[in-house]
């Protein structure tokens, strides 16, 4: 029912990754914390997020991977 990996694509300095679940909000919001966590504990500057929710939740997080180029 949930994702337990987020999908991710890499294309030179940025990086975006998709967070999914199905129905439940707060499992959803865990999900995106942990990419949130992960990506600043790599030292990744994040550019952006978004989500929509149309019977799954969706985010698209997209990150800078060199911030101090």
């Amino acid at each position: 029912m949930f994702d337990s990996e987020s999908q991710g694509s890499a294309s030179g300095c940025y990086r975006v990754e998709l967070v999914s679940s199905e129905f439940r909000q707060k499992s959803h919001q865990q999900s995106v914390q942990g990419v949130l966590d992960e990506g600043n504990a790599r030292g990744w500057r994040l550019v952006s997020a978004t989500t929509d929710a149309c019977g799954a939740w969706v985010t698209g997080v997209w990150w800078d991977t060199t911030p101090d180029r």
